[in-house]
């Protein structure tokens, strides 16, 4: 494992900065990057002329790195062509030594070995679980995946004692990317459900994956007439997924879960280590998935450990050539359409940091036009998701309701960086290091800007708050300021740690670097799977094995306490009871007592149980009053007519639950079964726990 501080190289020492040789392009550059004049690079960073050395945290190679070349030019080092490498017609340039290697590099590339390395493992690590079948609940259940890591972080410290450099980084890479898996597919065991279960925000995303069963287009989760308001691929994918395989959509969110998860440390490794040695692009992968992370939320982490990365390439000047247009336009736009919200809470950041690098770039029109373009690829990726729903919300209107919602955590982590905890003390290095690094690296100004425009759009939030009730989802910012204090602290601990150790003339021995990175793997792996295994209370991971199954038989290792079990809600018995009205697949809108009708089932639904999950164009409010307006219609065949008729349409499926003489819906709105008559409804009674079901006739 090299050492993650780089090497004070002799006579490379000056005025107290330890400058290092960059090293070759990545092989995401290779045909995608693009030559970054000297007016491209940033001027106020550690790197000089065209391809001069980097300092620190910013391009740190290690003694065992091997020869550095530039990213964006040859070698000064590199050989001449040999005479007989002459080209034999003319006009056509000779190959040169740089060319013919170009192949070689890129297989040994760290990030070409972490991605074949982590295809490798995923399906190995993904298949142990099933095969060893744990009780995540036993006592020990947790000491597995952890000595598992461990394990691992053995051999890689092992191995790269004697050989480092990008192939063994990246093979730890791979390896430490393929590990949650291990971790989360053994917290899952026996469970076909995924972290949360069916409950809230997963319940509703279950249900999404569904109807993304029936269409290939945008759709709101319960109207299929309407775009989706969230962004919609992470279901889209698993939903269209679902119809390849052929099998129930519900049961595949738990891997994608596992998935995205596992995926998100490799997308942060391919990023980083774009701008720093690959080792540290593997501890700034490995922290940030603790620093926040949560598995029901996969697709929000994967966009998270992209975004940072993203950001700085596209609106920063990094000391390496830029990520070329295209991709990073492609990138863009897999965010907008997967989790759009970190481009909202750090727009305001990433305006300044613009405006910022702008005024220092000698060829702004460039600049501009660089933007310009990968935002127009954004849009074009995107577009299938953001055009529907604005367009509708412009001509149509809306109700936003949605961040309404209220949670006791609303004004948690606001300096996360003051908590007495590691975590807290490395985001609390960060944000002293970003201060008075503000003028000698690169990414400390850019991380900074980010990091204040985060707190300036919670900043107003909370006086929108407090003037409105509208919160913005203020509370979910700490997640992502809390990542980039995170990685700032790494970045300025790589970058101090050599020019400390230089002043103090102490000379570290030399695998100091690695230990330090394998003390930190194994933290991160502890910290990670004593927050996600049900053994140690991991909410989420515990609703997993709480919620029955269709048929109401519980998992199989579901907790003994029937207090801790959900109530069962007898799906298979309401879809046969419709179906012998209206045929399979009946596409009615149906009122229904319970959600987790909709995740199993791709039927319409008329109106979200939870106010704050309508969507904006959905109108909830309007149609809550819409219920309430049949309710009281006593007449059977007027309400045959009312029902037949709202404002939104018809409600043709009834799934209510009997109350002291009366069918219940929620929130206070009651049906007298008199008002289903038979000439209209066909009822069907005595269903489990209480359900009964009218549909029209």
């Amino acid at each position: 494992m090299a050492d993650p501080v780089a090497v004070v190289r002799d006579g490379a020492e000056q005025d107290g900065t330890t400058t290092t040789e960059p090293r070759q392009s990545d092989v995401a550059d290779a045909g995608a990057g693009e030559p970054v004049a000297e007016s491209d690079r940033a001027t106020d960073g550690p790197v000089t002329g065209t391809d001069g050395p980097v300092t620190g945290a910013d391009r740190p190679v290690t003694a065992t790195d091997g020869p550095a070349t530039g990213a964006d030019e040859p070698s000064a080092d590199a050989e001449a062509p040999a005479p007989g490498d002459q080209p034999a017609s003319p006009g056509k340039a000779a190959p040169t030594p740089r060319d013919r290697r170009a192949p070689r590099r890129w297989l040994t590339n760290s990030g070409t070995i972490a991605l074949l390395t982590w295809l490798v493992a995923t399906p190995v690590a993904y298949y142990i679980p099933a095969w060893a079948d744990p009780d995540p609940f036993a006592i020990g259940a947790s000491i597995a995946p952890i000595a598992g890591a461990f394990v691992l972080i053995i051999l890689a410290f092992a191995v790269a004692s004697r050989w480092s450099g990008e192939v063994v980084a990246g093979v730890a890479a791979g390896l430490a990317a393929a590990w949650p898996v291990l971790m989360l597919r053994t917290a899952l065991s026996g469970t076909p459900f995924g972290f949360g279960g069916l409950v809230g925000d997963m319940g509703r995303m279950s249900a999404s994956i569904t109807r993304y069963t029936t269409t290939v287009t945008s759709s709101d989760t319960l109207v299929p007439s309407l775009p989706s308001e969230y962004p919609p691929f992470f279901a889209w994918l698993v939903g269209r997924v679902a119809v390849l395989l052929d099998q129930p959509a519900w049961t595949l969110l738990g891997s994608a879960q596992v998935l995205f998860m596992s995926a998100s440390v490799l997308a942060a490794f391919l990023m980083w280590r774009r701008h720093v040695n690959p080792w540290v692009a593997l501890a700034i992968s490995a922290v940030s998935l603790i620093a926040w992370s949560d598995p029901r939320k996969a697709f929000e982490v994967i966009t998270l450990a992209l975004f940072v990365p993203w950001a700085l390439e596209v609106f920063a000047r990094p000391a390496r050539k830029r990520m070329h247009w295209l991709w990073a336009g492609l990138i863009g736009g897999f965010i907008v359409m997967t989790y759009q919200a970190w481009i909202v809470y750090a727009a305001a950041g990433m305006i300044v940091l613009g405006v910022v690098t702008l005024r220092r770039e000698k060829r702004r029109a460039a600049y501009l036009g660089r933007i310009g373009l990968i935002i127009a690829v954004a849009f074009a990726v995107s577009a299938w998701y953001v055009v529907p729903f604005v367009w509708l919300t412009l001509t149509r209107g809306g109700e936003s309701i949605s961040d309404l919602f209220l949670t006791e955590s609303i004004n948690d982590g606001l300096f996360p960086f003051l908590e007495w905890t590691p975590m807290g003390v490395l985001q609390l290095i960060g944000l002293v290091g970003l201060i008075w690094l503000w003028r000698s690296t690169w990414w400390a100004q850019p991380l900074l800007l980010l990091i204040l425009g985060t707190y300036a759009y919670r900043f107003v939030s909370m006086l929108r708050f407090v003037a409105t009730g509208h919160t913005g989802f203020m509370h979910y910012t700490v997640r992502l300021y809390g990542v980039l204090f995170a990685i700032a602290g790494i970045l300025v601990l790589v970058h101090v740690a050599p020019i400390i150790l230089h002043r103090l003339r102490v000379t570290p021995p030399r695998l100091a670097g690695a230990a330090l990175l394998a003390v930190v793997l194994a933290w991160v792996s502890t910290s990670f799977t004593l927050t996600w295994m049900p053994e140690t209370g991991g909410t989420y991971a515990v609703a997993a094995h709480t919620e029955p199954l269709p048929d109401g038989r519980y998992t199989r290792w579901a907790p003994k306490d029937t207090e801790l079990r959900r109530n069962w809600f007898p799906v298979a018995a309401v879809e046969d009871a419709v179906e012998r009205v209206t045929g399979p697949d009946p596409q009615r809108p149906t009122l229904a007592v319970d959600d987790r009708l909709f995740s199993y089932l791709p039927w319409p639904g008329y109106l979200d149980n939870d106010r704050t999950a309508g969507s904006t164009l959905s109108r909830w409010d309007q149609r809550f009053a819409e219920v309430q307006r049949i309710a009281d219609v006593t007449d059977p065949a007027e309400f045959a007519a009312a029902s037949r008729s709202t404002a939104f349409g018809p409600i043709d499926i009834f799934v209510l639950r009997t109350n002291d003489g009366q069918w219940s819906w929620l929130r206070g709105v009651s049906f007298s079964p008199d008002q289903f008559a038979p000439e209209h409804f066909t009822v069907v009674e005595g269903l489990p726990n209480g359900v009964v079901v009218a549909v029209r006739r």
